[in-house]
């Protein structure tokens, strides 16, 4: 199978779902195992795609050697950044320790 016709399925494809490709807003990622820095644009119908090496999707951090440590490393980021934000609530005199706990 040719580039071109490969590009001409994907077209296909997304037309008949109702997905409308805009070169701004839409990047790819080809996942790969075996650790290689190969980023090359994808030009597609004289459109032409960012490749991306890791990117969020519906919160979870998706990377292209499809590693759960960076995925663990970012929730715990997030949860030390959050407990810090809050940490004036929790030595605060006015809330009590139920509630506290509770939002912990």
């Amino acid at each position: 199978m040719t580039a071109t016709e490969v590009v001409t399925q994907i077209t296909e494809a997304a037309v008949s779902t109702g997905f409308v490709t805009n070169e701004n807003n839409t990047t790819y990622m080809k996942i790969n195992r075996n650790i290689m820095n190969s980023e090359q644009d994808l030009i597609m119908n004289e459109q032409v795609f960012e490749d991306v090496q890791d990117f969020r999707y519906v919160g979870a951090l998706i990377n292209s050697i499809n590693l759960i440590s960076d995925e663990i490393k970012s929730r715990i980021t997030a949860g030390n950044r959050c407990f810090y934000n809050l940490r004036q609530i929790f030595r605060s005199r006015t809330m009590s320790k139920a509630v506290k706990i509770k939002i912990h």
